[in-house]
Parts: C-alpha cells; structure tokens; sequence
C-alpha cells in the first residue's frame, strides 16, 4: 500500500512524547508494514533508545502522505503545503511552548488524553479522535520494601513540602535512572505519588501500577479524569492534609490497596491494544474523506 504516515519527531530528544512518536510508527508498521516513517528534525540519528521500535526514517514527504506533527510544532504545517497535516496532542500545557499557535494548517487533531479531547473540541471544529499510548515495564524479581517513589520532573509545587512534612517515610526520587534502574526501584517499592501537572497521560504513574505500586496521584489537568486516571477518588488529591490521609490510609493496609488498584493496572497493561485499534483507525481513514469518529 506503500508509506501513509510521516510522523514528525523532535530530533534526539528522549523523553515521553518522542516516545510516543516512534510508538505510532511501530504500531502503524506492525498492522500494515511500510505504512508510516520518521522525520526526525533536525535529521539526526535514530536514538538508542528508540531502536527498539525500528523506525524507517525520511527526509521529505509526498502530497499522499499525511503529516503527523507534535502539538509543540502546529505551524510547521507550513513546510508542507501539498500535504494534509495531523496535530497530535500529547499535552495539552506544552500547546504554544514553542511560540506556534496556529491551528490554521491543520486538518485532523488526534488526542493522547480525554484532557486533550475536551480541550480541542472546545478549541477548534476540524475532524479529531483519539490516539492514545501505552507503556511497558521490565519485569525484575526484586524485594519489595515500604517506601514511596516521587518524581522530581513531575512536580507542582508540593512534593517537598509533602516529603518534609513526612520525614518518617522513606521517600526515592525517580532521577538519573536507565530504564533497568527505573523498572528496578518501581518494582522495588510500594507506593508512587504523582505531584505533577498531568499535561496528557503522563508514563510515570502508569509505568508505576505496572510494577505494582500503589499510586498516589494530585488532581490535576488529565488525572482529574476518570477516563484518563481510573483512580478512585480516595488515591488523589488536592492539597498537603488530603495526600497526607491518602498515604496514612495505604501504608496502614498496603496489601488491600493493592488489591483495590487491580482495575487500573488492568486498564494500563490493556493500552496497547487500545493503542492499536485506534492506530488501525488512522490509518483506514488517513486517506478518505476526513469523517472521522470524534
């Protein structure tokens, strides 16, 4: 059927939403092979840590292909005036991080969050749908110790004013970790609390569930979302005494907690398959008529 999609990728960055990135084209390529390639800019080697996916790479694009571009990029539409142009909203805070507003060049938005969804269909009419992600967690055969994982990237403004409040609790921040080290201190703990913004579906907490952590996550952004964080209400919050009673509640009975969250890491380990038959979704309708479901 030859190439469809040509997703657009920050050059050399490693981090959440590049990963995403290279996800789309694996999943694209494992449903129809040779239908979606990088365009890294500037055009740079594959990262290592992406080689995984094995990504075909290009340098220019062809008026049948559609252009999916980061929601950080909306006005690099204009670099491909022959071509229809996807924005992908991975976040929803980093919208205009890089100076582009511009929404004029694009045909399709697709939509990593609810958050996101409501957002676009709020902001704009043109087509969109969802096109989530999925993240995976090495397995290790590691003791499981009573303390609590915090991300220093993923933060508000609370979690070190939290951490001195609890200075009982043995607190690990999720820094200056390979994806080894990062599998090995989930796994190794037994709670993760997110401070963060949620700007889209964050891969910390989710990453986190999946070793089997019981997360803690504050109200914000697409975690106030059920359709986003399927957490009962009694695993978020909204201020210091609120996380204060939530990590009371599970240190005093970790193991019902545990149990309590097997809905949400059910939902987790099951994004891929989601992820893929929205992939397949894009790709039956990224050369038709644009009617596509919202």
């Amino acid at each position: 059927m030859g190439l469809k999609l040509v997703v657009v990728c920050p050059g050399g960055a490693v981090t959440g939403g590049p990963e995403a990135l290279h996800q789309l084209v694996y999943m694209a390529n494992q449903i129809e092979a040779g239908s979606a390639a990088i365009m890294y800019v500037p055009n740079v080697p594959t990262p290592s840590a992406y080689l995984k996916y094995g990504c075909p790479t290009v340098t220019s694009v062809s008026a049948d292909q559609l252009v999916v571009l980061p929601e950080i990029w909306p006005e690099m539409a204009r670099q491909f005036p022959d071509s229809r142009c996807a924005l992908w909203w991975l976040s929803v805070d980093n919208f205009g991080s890089h100076g582009q507003v511009d929404l004029s060049g694009i045909s399709l938005h697709l939509c990593q969050s609810e958050y996101a969804m409501r957002h676009v269909s709020w902001k704009v009419s043109a087509p969109k749908m969802m096109l989530t992600d999925w993240v995976d967690l090495r397995w290790l055969d590691v003791p499981r110790y009573a303390r609590v994982v915090v991300n220093p990237a993923k933060d508000a403004g609370l979690m070190r004013p939290f951490m001195a409040r609890h200075s009982e609790v043995e607190f690990v921040e999720l820094a200056g970790l390979d994806r080894v080290g990062v599998a090995r201190l989930l796994w190794g703990s037994q709670m993760y609390i997110d401070f963060g913004r949620h700007p889209g579906r964050d891969r910390p907490p989710r990453e986190a569930a999946l070793a089997g952590c019981v997360v803690l996550s504050v109200e914000l952004g697409s975690a106030r979302l059920s359709d986003d964080m399927p957490l009962d209400d009694c695993y978020k919050f909204s201020s210091l005494d609120e996380c204060s009673a939530a990590l009371e509640m599970v240190m005093s009975d970790w193991r019902t907690h545990h149990e309590a969250q097997a809905g949400y890491r059910s939902v987790v380990a099951n994004q891929r398959d989601v992820f893929r038959r929205e992939v397949g979704l894009l790709l039956d309708f990224c050369l038709g008529d644009w009617c596509c479901p919202s």
